[in-house]
C-alpha cells in the first residue's frame, strides 16, 4: 500500500515571513522531493506542491513534470547549503532518473 504524502498548507504570506524562511523551504523542498518520487513511481503529470490559505480560500500549486528538474536542481542547491547530504543523495538520484 503506498503512503499517503502529506501536503503542506502554508499561509499566503509565507513569502514575505523572513524569520520562518528556513521552515518554510524545509516544508516545500521535501514536499517536492517526496512529490517528484511518487510523480515518477505512478507516471502522473503533475503533483500538488503545497497549499496557500489567504485565510479566504484555499489554492494548491501544482509542479509539472516539464519543471522536475529545474525545481530538483533548486532543492539539491538548498540541502548541499545545509548540509543535508541523504537528502542530496535522494535529490540527485532524481535528477538522474529525469529524462
Amino acid at each position: 500500500m503506498r503512503k499517503r504524502r502529506n501536503i503542506p498548507t502554508l499561509p499566503a504570506d509565507f513569502f514575505e515571513d523572513r524569520a520562518n524562511k528556513v521552515k518554510y523551504q524545509k516544508m516545500l523542498y521535501s514536499s517536492i522531493l517526496e512529490g517528484i518520487e511518487q510523480t515518477l513511481e505512478n507516471g502522473k503529470p503533475s503533483f500538488v506542491m503545497a497549499r496557500v490559505n489567504d485565510g479566504k480560500n484555499v489554492k494548491d500549486v501544482s509542479i509539472l513534470k516539464e519543471s522536475f528538474k529545474m525545481n530538483l536542481e533548486t532543492v539539491l542547491n538548498f540541502y548541499e547549503q545545509v548540509e543535508e547530504y541523504e537528502k542530496c543523495s535522494r535529490t540527485v538520484n532524481l535528477i538522474n532518473q529525469i529524462k
